[in-house]
């Protein structure tokens, strides 16, 4: 009866774009988005003093680390004073932080019918030269995070990546699974061609393959980050 609930819940998902909360993030502060000195480090304005903040995520960000642009970050535990969980762009609240993508997916499958008989979980799997995010029942899947949507639709990724590309060709060579994790409204999504031919044209032959490609629309209130169904594949 349990699957029932969840295939039929997924349904009105889809039909009502009913928000189902996955994840909180507790005690985020409000600053200022004042530069990028490097790929991993920001200067951030907070109660009237500039500090340094760490960004994880190695993507350019160019249309959401505007200066003046609004952040929420919590206390680093790294050599940084702050670390940035996310950005506001659009009235849309961006999640920008790499390191949670995992924990969302894990948090997502007990309600897609695709995993609902999930018996066995394991997290960074070693499959031939790469870690893997999950092993389901011996399948791996690898979750990607998109920040990047032009004109509605999402696009991945928004800077070249071979790490990205070596993912792909193991999960094709392994028959798995691709996971996207999209953190702004849109209708589709698209591989980057324009930005990384190579990556785009590796996931367009494991689609052509029948790998399972998954998209799935996510969104953060600031506080919470919710499920809001799929989003389909446009044509590539």
């Amino acid at each position: 009866m349990r699957i029932q609930f969840i295939k039929i819940s997924l349904v009105i998902v889809s039909m009502t774009s009913e928000r189902i909360p996955v994840l909180e993030l507790p005690i985020l502060r409000e600053g200022i988005f004042i530069s990028r000195p490097n790929r991993f480090v920001s200067e951030i304005e907070y109660n009237n003093e500039i500090s340094l903040a760490h960004i994880h995520d190695p993507g350019r960000l160019e249309e959401l680390l505007v200066p003046g642009s609004k952040i929420l970050f919590t206390d680093s535990k790294g050599k940084l004073d702050f670390y940035i969980k996310a950005v506001k762009a659009d009235e849309e609240w961006v999640l920008i932080d790499t390191s949670l993508h995992s924990k969302i997916a894990s948090r997502i499958f007990s309600i897609l019918p695709e995993f609902s008989d999930l018996k066995e979980l394991k997290s960074e799997v070693p499959i031939g030269s790469s870690r893997i995010d999950f092993l389901i029942d011996g399948i791996p899947l690898e979750v990607k995070g998109v920040t990047l949507v032009k004109d509605g639709i999402a696009l991945f990724p928004d800077a070249p990546t071979e790490r990205g590309t070596r993912h792909v060709q193991e999960i094709m060579d392994h028959n798995g699974i691709i996971m996207f994790l999209v953190f702004r409204k849109a209708t589709s999504f698209l591989p980057n061609f324009e930005t990384d031919p190579k990556f785009s044209k590796k996931l367009s032959e494991a689609r052509r393959k029948n790998i399972k490609i998954i998209v799935l629309q996510l969104s953060f209130d600031g506080k919470k980050i919710y499920f809001q169904g799929k989003i389909p594949l446009s044509q590539f």
